[in-house]
C-alpha cells in the first residue's frame, strides 16, 4: 500500500518536482511542444521488514526490523508537454522517482484569475508487497499492487506564493493474504491528502518552500486506517550552472484500531533528510543536465516490526527538448 512505501518515496516526490521544473526551464513562456528525457540509477540500503527484496524474503522474528539489505536499479523518465497560446497545457509522463516504481501522470494545467489550476490522473505501479508480511520461518511470497488516483493543485493563488493541493488514491492489492485471514489487516482502500505550500524567495537565487499536509488513510482494515500529518521545508539555491537542493521533513501517523497480532494501536513518526546537486549546461550543452544526491529516511513506531532506517543514493542525466 502507498502508506507503507511513503517514507521511501516522499524524499523524491518533494525533491524531484522543483528540481526537474528548473531543469526544464520556465513553463508557460512559449506555446508548442516541449519535453524531457532522463535516465539514472539509485542505490538503497534499508532494514525495513516491508521491503520485498529476495534477501528479505524470510523473517524469523516479528519483534524488530529486518536485517540490513541492499537494492539498486536503473531508472528512466519521459515527459511530454504541449502548451496552447492561451497558456493552457496538456502533459504526460513519469517524473523520475525512487522506490518501488514510477508515478505516471497525465493532466492539464490552465491559468485562471484565481491562480493556475492543475488536474492530473496518476498511476503508481508499486510492483509488489508481501502477501502476508507477518509470516515467519517460511519464506514470504509477493503480490502485485496498483495505486491510481486524481491530483488537483491550485498554484500561485491570486498571484500569491501560496499553493493548495488535494489528492485521492485508490490502493488495490491483488492477493491480500493477510487481509483474508484477518479483516482488520486488509490493506486495500483510499488515501486522501490535503496540503498547503508557500514559496518564499529569501534573496536572488535562494528559495525556501515550507509545506504542510494532512492525510487520511481510509483503508479496508481498521488496524491499517490512519490519520497523519507531515511538515517539510525545502531550500533551493540556484547559481548557474549549479543548483543545490536540501530538504528536511517530519511526519506523524496515528492508526485507528489495535493491531490484532501485536495487541496495541500503532503510531509512527518519521524524519527525512536529503541533499541534491544539479549541474546545468553539462559539457557546454545548454539542454543537457546531470544530478546526484543522497538522503536518510528514519521511521520509528511503537511496534518495532514497522521500524526502519534507509540510506539512499541517486544519480541521473537528462536532456530537455
Amino acid at each position: 500500500m502507498k502508506h507503507i512505501l511513503r517514507h521511501l518515496l516522499i524524499t523524491f516526490c518533494f525533491i524531484t518536482a522543483p528540481m526537474t521544473l528548473h531543469a526544464q526551464g520556465p513553463e508557460g513562456s512559449e506555446s508548442g511542444f516541449s519535453g524531457r528525457l532522463q535516465a539514472g540509477a539509485f542505490f538503497m540500503q534499508t532494514d525495513s521488514q516491508l521491503s520485498t527484496e529476495d534477501t528479505n524474503r524470510r523473517t524469523e522474528d516479528l519483534d524488530g526490523p529486518a536485517d540490513t539489505h541492499d537494492l539498486s536499479s536503473g531508472l528512466a523518465s519521459a515527459y511530454l508537454r504541449y502548451q496552447f497560446e492561451n497558456g493552457t497545457a496538456l502533459y504526460a509522463g513519469n517524473p523520475l522517482e525512487v522506490g518501488e516504481g514510477f508515478a505516471l501522470a497525465a493532466g492539464v494545467s490552465r491559468p485562471m484569475a484565481s491562480g493556475t489550476l492543475d488536474v492530473a490522473a496518476t498511476w503508481l505501479p508499486v510492483k509488489e508487497v508481501w502477501k502476508n508480511p507477518y509470516q515467519t520461518v517460511i519464506a514470504r511470497d509477493q503480490t502485485d499492487v496498483d495505486v491510481y488516483g486524481l491530483r488537483v493543485q491550485l498554484q500561485e493563488i491570486a498571484g500569491s506564493p501560496w499553493e493548495v493541493n488535494f489528492s485521492i488514491d485508490r490502493i488495490e492489492i491483488k492477493d491480500d493474504e493477510i487481509g483474508d485471514i484477518e479483516n482488520d489487516l486488509k490493506r486495500s482502500g483510499l488515501v486522501h491528502e490535503l496540503g498547503v505550500k508557500y514559496t518564499l524567495p529569501l534573496q536572488p537565487g535562494i528559495i525556501l518552500s515550507p509545506e504542510l499536509n494532512y492525510t487520511y488513510g481510509d483503508i479496508d482494515g481498521r488496524s491499517n486506517s490512519y490519520q497523519g500529518i507531515k511538515f517539510g521545508v525545502l531550500m533551493q539555491r540556484v547559481r548557474p550552472p549549479w543548483v543545490i537542493i536540501g530538504i528536511v521533513s517530519g511526519s506523524y501517523d496515528q492508526y485507528q484500531k489495535a493491531h490484532p497480532l501485536f495487541g496495541k494501536t500503532r503510531h509512527e513518526s518519521g524524519i527525512t533528510t536529503f541533499a541534491q546537486v544539479m549541474r546545468l549546461n553539462l559539457f557546454g550543452m545548454e539542454r543537457l543536465f546531470a544530478s546526484a544526491g543522497a538522503g536518510y529516511v528514519w521511521s520509528d513506531a511503537n511496534i518495532d516490526f514497522f521500524d526502519s532506517r534507509t540510506v539512499i543514493g541517486l544519480a541521473s542525466i537528462g536532456i530537455n527538448f
